[in-house]
C-alpha cells in the first residue's frame, strides 16, 4: 500500500472486537477520536487465514470519502521505497519477491460504515 494512505499503526489489542454480519469487519478501532471499522483482509479478499504473528497490528489508512479504515497486519516491517521499473499492474518486486500493491479505494465499498 502506498504510504501516503497510511494515518497510523495501533496494536491490535487496542481493537474492539466485533461480531459483524460480515464476517470481515472484525472490530472498530480509534485513532485522535476518530473511530473507523477494522478489516480482516484475507476474509475481505477470500485468502487463506494465517496466523497473525508476534507481533500484530492495525495499519490505520484514509480511504476515498475521505474516511479512516483498519487493516491488520502480521506486521509491519519497513517502508520500501517505489521506483516506476518495480512496479507493473498492481504488482511490486522487490529483492527478487512479487508483493501486491493494494489501493484501499478498490478493497472497499460504500457499505463499509463505522458503526456495528
Amino acid at each position: 500500500m502506498e504510504a501516503a494512505h497510511v494515518r497510523g499503526l495501533i496494536p491490535l489489542h487496542e481493537m474492539l472486537r466485533l461480531d459483524h454480519p460480515r464476517g470481515w469487519i472484525v472490530g472498530i478501532a480509534a485513532l485522535r477520536g476518530r473511530d473507523f471499522p477494522v478489516i480482516d483482509l484475507p476474509g475481505k479478499l477470500g485468502l487463506a487465514h494465517g496466523s497473525h504473528g508476534r507481533q500484530p497490528c492495525v495499519v490505520v489508512v484514509e480511504a476515498p470519502g475521505p474516511r479512516l479504515v483498519g487493516f491488520i497486519a502480521d506486521r509491519v516491517s519497513r517502508v520500501v521505497p517505489l521506483r516506476d521499473p518495480d512496479l507493473s499492474r498492481g504488482t511490486l518486486r522487490i529483492a527478487g519477491r512479487t508483493r501486491r500493491l493494494l489501493d484501499p479505494g478498490q478493497i472497499l465499498d460504500e457499505e463499509v460504515v463505522v458503526t456495528p
